[in-house]
């Protein structure tokens, strides 16, 4: 191994390693399995270590890493044909918030599992991978204001679930 790869080696791990707990919160959402959260994670972390030489500094390490991730995940399931069940990811515990496997969080899934696919892509990069405006517009290649917009309308067709639900609990 050249010096320049171990230096490259380095340079990667030091930009992965803050980013794992979140990462691995956010392939749970998608996947909504501890196997295939740990499977995506370690999939998108060889496919960006093998890609990183042509990462471009420039550009906000965060988005370019969950975009590989993202496209992890949607392979797995397309692979794997199944519908999502919890992530440590070597030492990397998921956050509680995200810990989806408990009861609590069932009528979350549900919510989330009636919202259309973009709705939910957004919602989870904010609130599972922790993004900001301008690492989701990385992530999926849209202006930093139509981000804004889109997590608006995701937040209120999730109210608007929420709302229908107790409604009906209520009759």
């Amino acid at each position: 191994m050249t010096w320049d790869q171990q230096k490259s080696g380095w340079d990667f791990q030091r930009r992965i390693e803050p980013l794992l707990p979140w990462s691995a919160a956010y392939a749970y959402s998608i996947v909504r399995s501890r196997e295939d959260a740990e499977d995506a994670v370690q999939e998108a972390a060889i496919k960006a270590h093998r890609a990183f030489a042509k990462y471009n500094p420039s550009c906000p390490f965060k988005g370019w890493w969950l975009a590989i991730l993202r496209n992890c995940c949607r392979d797995l399931l397309r692979r794997r044909h199944s519908r999502p069940a919890t992530a440590t990811i070597e030492g990397v515990e998921i956050p509680p918030d995200a810990a989806w496997a408990s009861d609590q969080y069932s009528d979350l899934r549900e919510a989330l599992d009636r919202l259309s696919e973009g709705h939910r892509e957004i919602l989870q990069l904010r609130y599972f991978g922790g993004c900001s405006y301008r690492e989701i517009a990385d992530v999926l290649g849209i202006p930093a204001g139509t981000v804004m917009s889109r997590l608006y309308a995701a937040r209120q067709a999730i109210t608007a679930i929420y709302r229908e639900d107790q409604h009906h609990e209520a009759n």
